[in-house]
């Protein structure tokens, strides 16, 4: 079962829907906003889509899990 979510950085306020099909699966949507906020991963490589280019946003990463351990993707197997 897939589920959707909006999740907010708690530094930038950038926004992004996550995606998680099961515990290890986890599909993230950027706008063009939420790059030119997150300090992580804005940059030449964003500015053009460069995905292979693109780093990991740490403190994301930290609200998508509290998102997951908090159940606002229901159930996961």
């Amino acid at each position: 079962m897939s589920s959707a979510a909006q999740i907010t950085c708690g530094t930038c306020s950038g926004s992004v829907t996550v995606e998680k099909n099961s515990w290890h699966h986890t599909t993230v949507q950027w706008d063009a906003d939420t790059l030119a906020r997150c300090t992580e991963l804005s940059g030449p490589d964003t500015a053009v889509h460069n995905i292979a280019g693109m780093r990991d946003c740490p403190r994301l990463r930290e609200a998508i899990k509290r998102a997951v351990v908090g159940g606002e993707f229901g159930d996961l197997d």
